[in-house]
């Protein structure tokens, strides 16, 4: 009888171990079908930030690209307002002579300048002198 029962003991140890083999075997299985999905995941997540690495370096390029073009800009806006401003300042400057010009060629005095458009003396008899009517005798 001791023989039966150390025999039905064993079997019963083999029959635990068999399950648990079993049971480790499909906990296994479970586990490798995670870790399965788990590394598709990551390798879907890594192709996506690559994806997005690609994507900011286009756009940095492009800002970069935007900025000198921008710069550029600037810089001829500003020659272009530099140009402009020197060439109003001409033409005040040479507005009152113009317009002097043009009254001396339509007969005005040297008086009649320093009166209308503050000249001095010399300039009106100047402007006079080098603009005015000649007579053709």
């Amino acid at each position: 009888m001791l023989e039966l029962a150390i025999g039905g003991a064993g079997l019963g140890i083999g029959l635990i171990s068999l399950v648990t083999a079993l049971v480790m075997r499909r906990r296994n299985a479970t586990l490798e079908r995670v870790l399965e999905q788990v590394s598709e995941q990551l390798a879907a997540i890594e192709a996506q930030q690559g994806f997005a690495q690609q994507s900011i370096s286009g756009l940095t390029a492009g800002a970069v690209g935007m900025d000198r073009r921008l710069r550029r800009v600037e810089a001829t806006e500003k020659m272009l307002s530099e140009r402009q401003e020197t060439i109003e300042n001409q033409q005040a400057a040479e507005q009152p002579y113009s317009q002097a010009i043009r009254l001396v060629q339509q007969g005005a005095t040297a008086r009649r300048l320093v009166e209308e458009l503050s000249l001095s003396e010399s300039e009106a008899d100047l402007l006079v002198r080098l603009h005015g009517l000649r007579d053709s005798a």
